[in-house]
């Protein structure tokens, strides 16, 4: 394998975080560049870093990078690698968080919104048929005990508002109790012909210099220049905790931002969340990037990127903290079977905000269209979101004139 230059690290990480649209789109073309095209790491190390993502809280693709760039340059590449890939999608969502918060009164900017508003319910449900299908292998006795959790989660969210966070913590437990005491993974494993790591090969950590903490100070010290503002520790906090339950990754992560940013803390309403949400689509980042636009919404630019770092900084610290012991980690039946059971609630948790953004979005004929050609785009031709955004941006401006 050879071994890129920093520089040359976080070139590769900026174009891809530039160009990347598109979910499991942009993990096959960080594998397509970091393992075929560069030779950097094997296909099994990348492999590795997937999986390991995939039981981390966090947008996946920052959590892949984090460990690759920990894994090429220590810490300096594990932190900074990411925040790269992540700068484009950061400047876009500044630019157009202002563009938004400065002309959002025009007519043809609310007719934008009102097609992609349309366009963000038929990608919620798209995005919780995939999450069911990864969650719910088939149906049958054993995945009657995932519905039941999320059945548990939707009524607790939507007809008795109970906390989200309260939602998650009890789909965990959930999941513990109905499936840690059963030989389900066992037999699932045995089925697949897969043979648990008993002898993983890690990534062997090197010895870390004084130096090598360096970004990481620099990361402490933003954050602490910003707790002295009252309105950014709120979001630096908020975000923080976020980041840390947002299982699942992509839009499972939309519930626990709306609980914490339009209904306690009312920084947005839930028309403005949803226009946010539209916006993270026309970027090429992850749903997270959602964190900048409503960062911005509260203390302006400084805001934004706190935010956005905030969120971030969980799955980041994890994903390094757990390369060396990736395979006992992801090997472990009680982690299993608690990450089931949060996934399977925010499947109902989805499934309550989906219905909560079609009741403010699909309010017209137009909206109706909009909704209709895009699930039969994603769910019946199975085809790229990207070209749904792009139509949607310009059939918008066409049929609301």
């Amino acid at each position: 394998m050879k071994k890129p230059t920093l520089t040359e690290l976080l070139k590769t990480t900026f174009y891809i975080g530039a160009i990347g649209y598109g979910g499991p789109a942009i993990l096959a073309l960080m594998k397509k560049t970091f393992v075929q095209q560069k030779e950097w790491i094997s296909e099994k190390e990348f492999m590795n870093a997937l999986s390991l993502a995939q039981i981390l809280p966090g947008a996946t693709g920052v959590s892949v990078i984090g460990y690759i760039g920990f894994k090429l340059h220590k810490l300096w590449g594990g932190i900074l690698a990411p925040l790269l890939y992540i700068f484009p999608a950061t400047i876009a969502m500044i630019v157009l968080a202002w563009v938004y918060f400065t002309f959002g009164d025009i007519s043809f900017v609310k007719a934008l919104f009102a097609g992609l508003g349309a366009l963000v319910v038929a990608l919620l449900i798209n995005a919780t048929l995939i999450l069911g299908k990864s969650v719910f292998k088939k149906i049958g006795i054993r995945d009657w005990k995932g519905f039941m959790i999320s059945l548990v989660s939707f009524i607790g969210v939507y007809f008795f508002k109970v906390n989200v966070i309260w939602i998650i913590i009890t789909a965990g437990t959930l999941g513990f109790l109905f499936f840690y005491f059963t030989r389900e993974f066992e037999e699932e494993k045995a089925k697949k012909g897969e043979i648990l790591l008993s002898e993983p090969n890690f990534l062997k950590r090197e010895n870390l210099s004084a130096k090598d903490f360096t970004p990481v100070i620099l990361v402490v010290l933003i954050f602490a220049g910003g707790l002295i503002f009252p309105n950014v520790r709120n979001l630096i906090t908020t975000f923080l905790g976020i980041g840390a339950l947002a299982f699942g990754g992509g839009f499972t992560t939309i519930p626990l931002i709306q609980h914490q940013v339009v209904d306690l803390r009312n920084w947005l309403t839930i028309k403005q969340f949803l226009d946010g949400i539209a916006l993270g689509q026309i970027t090429p980042g992850p749903v997270f990037i959602t964190a900048n636009f409503i960062g911005y919404r509260v203390a302006n630019i400084f805001g934004a990127l706190l935010a956005t770092l905030a969120i971030f900084t969980p799955s980041l610290t994890a994903m390094i903290l757990l390369a060396d012991v990736h395979g006992r980690v992801q090997n472990l039946k009680i982690v299993k079977v608690v990450i089931k059971g949060f996934l399977s609630g925010f499947i109902g948790l989805l499934v309550a905000v989906t219905l909560q953004f079609a009741f403010k979005s699909l309010t017209s004929r137009q909206t109706w269209l909009i909704f209709t050609l895009a699930i039969v785009w994603l769910i019946i031709l199975k085809k790229s979101s990207v070209w749904a955004i792009l139509g949607t941006i310009i059939f918008s401006f066409l049929i609301f004139q």
